[in-house]
């Protein structure tokens, strides 16, 4: 299997520059947290000294010139949407990891683009310049995760399959993926790089350090056999509108809300199809973003239904600031209306059932944690075999 890790470093820094262009060349610090608490997320390179989840109080005192940005994670999934979505037009075979880091199926393509250096070329070129994205390829997702963090930005960095030990050699475990205080206890016995992990016996390690120094010692030997496991695409219709001026009035957010309405349910993606769920997305002048998510109880196929809906759950909503835009996202598209009729009772319950299961997918963004009992060794003389917890699949 040969895989390429597409790797954007700093992507909420970088997101912020993209519409910030003022802020380039500055300090900049982008935080999280509760106020009381707030830990720096991101940094820009002139904000010398500030890592990330370090305290901003300390962050300030490093930087006192620093601008401070609040989270705007909405924002950044967007811009990482945008760039799996651009990847997913390169290779059928797309798998998104953590924010700024996504892995590509390379076999079979090289036919197609003209070559393994075309192919690369094309990948790298998926992502916008700006991101300043990296790309790792080899055997395996770790390898060519580690080849795209070795690497430089703009830049693709290749592995043989016969040179991973060596270019694991002298590499630090912080690269390894385990828990901190694993990497922590692994420098405290002495083990600070990869070649070093990779020339000892599994047993002591596995011994002291479980599964997760199982996982490490294979990868440090370059045995990496976990698939690609294919990003779903989320079914989705957007909408945007932006104020003349930036509002504050309930009245105003409604109107705003029923255009978007009218502009999502008049495109062909929603012809003949229905929706679960609402997300409401503003802007807020001087503040961080304001979020509004509306699971609709049964699937909604038209703008009178959702209006009277989205306008009874806003009834009475306090706005934390000026808005100076509005996005609308309708999502869990279906080209059912809910519940349907059925001849036969138990037809009709299981319908129920699994309309109700898809419901709380929606609400949840998750597989509900809905289980049923089911006899396993029903004989057995230990009551944990008799039975056991499984995921209910209507």
């Amino acid at each position: 299997m040969k895989v390429a890790c597409v790797l954007v470093t700093h992507l909420p820094m970088k997101a912020e520059l993209m519409r910030r262009p003022d802020l380039r060349d500055r300090p900049v610090i982008v935080t999280e947290g509760p106020d009381s608490k707030e830990v720096v997320l991101d940094s820009s390179p002139e904000a010398k000294g500030v890592v990330p989840g370090m305290p901003l109080q300390e962050a300030m005192s490093r930087s006192k010139a620093a601008v401070l940005l609040r989270v705007d994670a909405s924002h950044y999934e967007s811009v990482f949407t945008k760039m799996i979505a651009s990847l997913c037009q390169r290779s059928p075979l797309v798998e998104k990891g953590e924010m700024g880091c996504a892995y590509v199926g390379l076999d079979g393509l090289e036919k197609m683009y003209g070559g393994e250096t075309r192919l690369v070329a094309s990948v790298l070129n998926a992502v916008p310049h700006n991101l300043n994205p990296r790309v790792g390829v080899a055997g395996g997702k770790f390898m060519a995760y580690v080849a795209a963090l070795s690497g430089r930005g703009g830049q693709a960095t290749r592995v043989s399959e016969g040179g991973t030990a060596s270019f694991l050699r002298d590499l630090t475990v912080d690269a390894l993926p385990m828990p901190w205080e694993d990497r922590a206890r692994l420098r405290r016995f002495g083990i600070h790089t990869i070649g070093h992990l990779a020339s000892m016996e599994l047993g002591p390690i596995q011994a002291q350090f479980g599964p997760a120094g199982r996982r490490a010692w294979e990868l440090a030997n370059g045995r990496d056999l976990n698939p690609l496991v294919p990003h779903k695409a989320i079914d989705a219709v957007n909408e945007y509108v932006t104020f003349p001026a930036p509002t504050v009035t309930l009245d105003a957010l409604l109107v705003a809300t029923e255009l978007l309405l009218g502009r999502a349910f008049a495109r062909p993606a929603l012809r003949s199809r229905y929706v679960r769920m609402a997300t409401l997305e503003a802007k807020v002048m001087l503040g961080a973003p304001w979020i509004r998510g509306v699971a609709f109880r049964d699937a909604v196929g038209g703008k009178e239904m959702a209006a009277r809906t989205l306008r009874a759950t806003l009834d009475g909503t306090v706005l934390p600031g000026p808005l100076e835009d509005l996005g609308l996202t309708l999502s869990g598209l279906t080209g059912e209306s809910g519940i349907q009729a059925s001849l036969f009772s138990d037809m009709r319950r299981q319908e129920q059932l699994r309309e109700m299961m898809r419901q709380m997918e929606v609400r949840l963004r998750a597989k509900p944690p809905v289980f049923k009992v089911k006899d396993i060794e029903p004989w057995s003389r230990i009551p944990e075999r008799r039975q056991a917890l499984v995921q209910f699949d209507p």
